[in-house]
C-alpha cells in the first residue's frame, strides 16, 4: 500500500473515528476488515474500502500493533511555527516536551492534555508526530490539541515569558515538590524523558523546578504517568478558583 508524503497511516477505532467525527477532511481513505458502524452516505468524500490481513501487514509492518481492523490514511499533522506563541491567550496551562521522542509516550502526554484542559502542546521541529503509535496512544486526543513546532526551546521560553507565561519544569532533583509551587494563571509546564530529563539550559531558563513525592523503591515514574500527576494537580487547581 502506497504511502504518500503528505499523508500516513492510523490505526485503531477510537483512532480512526475522532479523526472522522471532528475532522473529516483529513481522510483520503477508510481500510477495514469486518464491517464498521460508519454511515458511509454521511462522508462521500471519503473512500471506503473492504480489506484484507495482508494489506494490513504491509500498511502497519509491526505485527504488535494493534489496529483492530482499520486503518485510515490522513493528512499530516497541522501545526503552527514559533510566532504561535504570540498569539497564546491568558489564564491556561501549555506544555512543552524536551527530550522526549518515543510516540507511545508522546500519545498518552497527549491524551492527558486533553482530559485535564491543555489546548497547547509544544515541541521541537525534529519530534515526529506523524505517526500511527503516536496517534493510537492518544487514543483521538490529537483533534482536540493544537501543536506547535519551535526550533528552539529555549528560545520559545524567553517569548512566553514576553507573554507572561511562568515556566515550570520537573527535575528529579528539584528541592521543591510539586504541592510546594505557587501556580500562576499563565503556566507553562515542561517534561523531559525518564532517562535524559529536561536539558540542563532549559532548567537554568525556567522560572522554578518541582518534583513529585513519591517512594525510594522507583527511581523515577514513566513521563507521561508523571504528565498526569502534574496536569491533574493543575486542573484541581483551576477547578478550586
Amino acid at each position: 500500500m502506497k504511502q504518500e508524503n503528505n499523508h500516513f497511516w492510523i490505526g485503531g477505532k477510537n483512532t480512526v473515528l475522532e479523526v472522522i467525527k471532528r475532522n473529516p477532511n483529513r481522510i483520503k481513505q477508510i481500510l477495514y476488515l469486518q464491517d464498521i458502524k460508519i454511515n458511509q452516505n454521511n462522508y462521500k468524500k471519503i473512500k471506503f474500502t473492504r480489506s484484507n490481513n495482508h494489506e494490513f501487514e504491509i500498511i502497519f509492518k509491526d505485527s504488535s500493533f494493534v489496529h483492530q481492523g482499520i486503518a485510515a490514511q490522513i493528512k499530516k499533522t497541522e501545526y503552527q511555527n514559533d510566532k504561535g506563541i504570540q498569539n497564546l491567550t491568558d489564564n491556561q496551562n501549555i506544555v512543552i516536551i524536551d527530550n522526549i521522542s518515543d510516540p507511545r509516550n508522546l500519545g498518552s502526554i497527549i491524551r492527558t492534555c486533553v482530559a485535564f484542559g491543555v489546548k497547547i502542546l509544544i515541541l521541537e521541529k525534529g519530534v515526529n508526530i506523524d505517526s500511527h503509535y503516536l496517534y493510537k496512544s492518544a487514543s483521538g486526543a490529537t483533534e482536540h490539541i493544537n501543536f506547535i513546532k519551535v526550533s528552539n526551546i529555549n528560545n520559545a521560553i524567553k517569548l512566553l515569558k514576553k507573554n507572561n507565561f511562568f515556566i515550570y519544569s520537573s527535575n528529579l532533583k528539584s528541592k521543591k515538590y510539586l504541592e510546594e509551587i505557587n501556580f500562576s494563571e499563565n503556566n507553562c509546564i515542561i517534561l523531559g524523558s525518564e532517562s535524559k530529563g529536561v536539558r540542563q539550559l532549559v532548567l537554568k531558563n525556567s522560572d522554578e523546578t518541582f518534583k513529585i513525592a513519591q517512594t525510594k523503591n522507583i527511581d523515577s515514574l514513566n513521563v507521561s504517568n508523571s504528565a498526569a500527576i502534574i496536569l491533574n494537580h493543575l486542573f484541581q487547581k483551576k477547578r478550586a478558583r
